[in-house]
């Protein structure tokens, strides 16, 4: 904001909420998930309010004005995002350019961190309070980068609890919402379920490859040739599920295989299975939240792992074990990701009463430290607060009284 606009008394239009005017940003398919919730929710608090910015599908439906499809600029690892240079330049210059016109009361940013680092730079110069939602995972990736972001911020809303003490070391305003997924399967368990359970002796092996087309290229063969020899080994019916959006010639030996395609129904299959083969990813979190024990993997390009061995902070790469702070489950990672020992680990669970029920045991903690149901409306409180109170270290008595936030 250049002396002439505050000469002309705008600076005060970033706090009012008498027609509140916010910037969403969200690159990412479970950031348009937690965003789409987010706005509802603000907008049942404060009807009327304004949402322009970037975002998919969902969160067009909650009422965003879409200014960038976030869709121009989806990537699959860190030396995939060389290509889409020019799409994110663009999405830079119109999101600067729609703060500049619209001065909204504040920009919330959703995850997506790369990106983001570069788009709170030019908000910042422009005076927009920041508010991160999903806060980026500073503890894996780039540790240092929190102390920008807490220097920036207006307040962070994380996810997970240990995230916020990261912040708060810095002198930012951070607190835990909890994580929107309790809601998420606490739902999906009252759903009707989309198959029948196993029949009586019989076991269930889920297989849940990703929700992109090159995690299915990268995943699906080896879980695929495991799940085939573990069925003909311990009499078990294998089923996938086929995310939203995914054709069904990306699972091409599924038929051939004996492997049920599933559209939806994650959380029943999941909570009926005996074992789980997941791609690293959110993923991991809805099976500790349906009990579920996991082998966990993930493929993804050499450049992409080669860069990531050098930047990631953290011995694990799921969340569960992360949460837990121990190898709860097995993780298989790039050149370990073969069919063959895939079918050792699930062969050691399967086989194993006590090692399923140990895992069952450390899974059901990492549920808990999910926190309470609720997180999306404690997250709107938190936001609202924030702008209201600029500054304010404290959590407003509403969201006290939701529970959850930390």
């Amino acid at each position: 904001m250049d002396e002439e606009d505050r000469g002309n008394g705008l600076r005060p239009a970033f706090a009012t909420l008498a027609l509140l005017n916010l910037l969403i940003s969200s690159g990412e398919a479970s950031g348009d998930i937690y965003g789409s919730r987010l706005l509802r929710a603000l907008s049942s608090r404060r009807p009327g309010t304004g949402f322009f910015g970037m975002g998919g599908a969902r969160l067009e439906e909650a009422g965003l004005e879409r200014i960038v499809p976030s869709e121009e600029l989806s990537v699959v690892g860190i030396f995939e995002v060389f290509e889409k240079l020019p799409a994110i330049r663009r999405a830079l210059t119109v999101l600067e350019q729609g703060a500049r016109t619209r001065r909204p009361a504040a920009a919330i940013l959703i995850d997506f961190p790369d990106f983001h680092a570069l788009l709170a730079s030019r908000l910042v110069r422009l005076g927009v309070p920041l508010i991160y939602y999903v806060s980026p995972q500073v503890w894996a990736w780039r540790s240092g980068r929190a102390r920008t972001i807490a220097a920036r911020a207006r307040r962070i809303i994380t996810l997970f609890p240990f995230e916020v003490e990261i912040y708060r070391r810095f002198g930012a305003d951070a607190v835990c919402a909890g994580h929107p997924l309790v809601d998420d399967v606490r739902e999906g368990l009252d759903r009707p379920a989309v198959l029948p359970p196993p029949r009586a002796g019989r076991r269930r092996l889920l297989l849940l490859p990703g929700s992109r087309r090159g995690e299915i290229a990268r995943h699906w063969k080896p879980m695929a040739d495991a799940a085939a020899r573990l069925a003909s080994r311990l009499d078990l019916e294998v089923v996938a599920v086929r995310a939203p959006g995914l054709p069904k010639d990306l699972f091409p030996s599924a038929a051939s295989s004996g492997i049920l395609l599933a559209d939806g129904g994650l959380h029943r299959l999941l909570s009926s299975s005996a074992l789980a083969f997941v791609a690293s990813g959110t993923a991991t979190l809805e099976a500790a939240l349906c009990g579920t024990p996991m082998v966990v993997l993930y493929r993804t390009s050499a450049a992409s792992a080669a860069i990531g061995r050098l930047l990631i902070r953290v011995p694990w790469i799921s969340l569960v074990n992360i949460l837990a702070g121990e190898a709860v489950v097995p993780e298989l990672i790039q050149n370990e990701a073969t069919a063959a020992r895939l079918e050792e680990e699930g062969a050691a669970i399967l086989e194993s009463p006590e090692r399923a029920l140990r895992m069952r045991t450390a899974l059901a903690a990492v549920a808990e430290s999910l926190g309470a149901p609720g997180a999306t409306e404690r997250a709107a409180d938190s936001v609202l607060e924030a702008i209201e109170r600029p500054g304010a270290a404290g959590v407003s008595g509403d969201a006290r009284a939701r529970g959850g936030i930390r």
